[in-house]
């Protein structure tokens, strides 16, 4: 599923685009925590947001989308830098995002809305990856986006429900080492030599 943009002919600037938008995804937030990702509907959710069902499509193709693109302004970031060399400093401050945010965050991690969440972060991953080179034939930059997905997702969830205790900064190393590792593994070879700290 592609996250678009905004469907209105108005510019992205306009104020009342933004209010609409940012109020269709205050009310999923609240929707998704008082109801489950399952029970929402265009209806219901403009409805929540004071609008009228058309001015939801106007903004939103579908709830799946809203979920895309509440999500994705975590998920850019964190893919990007997953694929980096070195881990920004930043990608901490993502992760005890989710930490401070649990509730909706293990909300958003269960039920409906996983596979949805799990296809938004595999084409984050697929894309960052087109933009290596592979050196081999045989690597598939599908098959690695949908194990670094997986995988990140398991290790946010494990985390949020406290089955693995550690800090932020733990967790974000975590996830860097081993999505960095296999992108490395799918872009230039399991055996290249990994670069050294300077």
């Amino acid at each position: 599923m592609a996250v678009t943009e905004i469907r209105s002919s108005r510019p992205a600037t306009d104020r009342r685009i933004q209010r609409t938008r940012a109020a269709l995804i205050d009310a999923f937030r609240d929707l998704v925590l008082e109801h489950g990702y399952d029970a929402i509907t265009p209806t219901r959710l403009a409805a929540a947001a004071n609008v009228g069902r058309s001015t939801f499509y106007e903004h939103f193709a579908s709830v799946d989308e809203v979920l895309g693109v509440s999500m994705g302004g975590l998920f850019g970031p964190m893919v990007g830098w997953t694929l980096s060399p070195r881990m920004d400093p930043r990608m901490v401050e993502i992760v005890q995002h989710f930490w401070d945010n649990r509730k909706i965050g293990k909300a958003m991690l269960a039920g409906g809305s996983r596979p949805v969440v799990l296809g938004i972060l595999t084409e984050r991953f697929e894309a960052g990856l087109a933009d290596l080179q592979a050196a081999s034939p045989d690597a598939s930059p599908k098959l690695a986006a949908a194990y670094l997905a997986a995988g990140t997702l398991a290790v946010l969830e494990t985390w949020l429900a406290g089955r693995a205790p550690g800090s932020a900064a733990q967790v974000a190393t975590a996830l860097h080492a081993a999505g960095y590792a296999a992108a490395r593994a799918v872009t230039v070879g399991v055996h290249a030599p990994v670069p050294t700290s300077s």
